[in-house]
């Protein structure tokens, strides 16, 4: 049977060095927050929680076609720990019950349904494979590092729910103790924090997908030159 898997989407953040709300930036005619919620869907995980904070009613406006969850997270100004924490507790309160969780944000535009499918499916066969396919983790791998977009198995809940505020899921995806499957994912490189990365997003958009590298989405003027 396969495992099921939820998703939080983390779309709470005030966008401070963005000047705008992210997760209401287009890219290809659609918010980002309403696509990292379709990619979610996409690839498969069912509850969506979509955790919002700043700009909450603008953000839940973009989801009202989507089969998603949209929770306001009153703490968001501390920090994404307790966003990560809301998400997890109303996952924790679904039923039937999940075997892991998908954690994503809201600002990796290029991480599509594909490139999430890869990372669940990464996840599954691991938990199937392991003793305790419950303390399964599948984490992106970019840029020399892993990070979210990430899947943690449900033995994993309580620590994602005890985070530090201000701490994210890559603050347990580093612990010295805590092993994850590496799941190559060169879109996950690109985040949306500053205009500089809404005009790399902008010229990624003209390029061809199928050239991006790390190399493109840190250097998009790579890709439109083509290699």
């Amino acid at each position: 049977m396969r495992k099921r898997v939820a998703a939080v989407v983390l779309a709470a953040g005030d966008s401070s060095r963005l000047g705008c709300p992210k997760q209401l930036a287009p890219h290809e005619g659609l918010p980002l927050v309403a696509r990292a919620a379709r990619a979610a869907l996409e690839a498969g995980a069912a509850p969506v929680v979509v955790v919002l904070g700043a700009h909450a009613e603008a953000a839940r406006a973009t989801l009202s076609d989507l089969p998603v969850i949209p929770l306001v997270n009153p703490e968001w100004s501390r920090g994404m720990g307790t966003s990560i924490a809301t998400g997890v507790q109303a996952i924790l309160g679904h039923a039937p019950p999940v075997d892991g969780v998908l954690v994503m944000l809201v600002d990796q535009p290029l991480v599509n349904g594909t490139a999430v499918r890869r990372l669940l499916d990464t996840w599954t066969s691991s938990a199937a494979r392991s003793r305790d396919g419950l303390a399964t983790i599948a984490a992106a791998a970019y840029t020399g590092t892993i990070g979210v977009p990430a899947v943690f198995g449900r033995g994993h809940f309580d620590a994602l729910c005890s985070l530090p505020a201000e701490a994210g899921a890559a603050r347990l995806l580093r612990q010295a103790d805590v092993q994850a499957d590496r799941v190559v994912m060169p879109e996950a490189a690109l985040d949306v924090d500053t205009p500089n990365d809404l005009e790399r997003l902008r010229v990624l958009g003209l390029s061809d997908p199928r050239h991006w590298s790390e190399r493109t989405v840190t250097n998009p003027k790579a890709g439109c030159r083509g290699r």
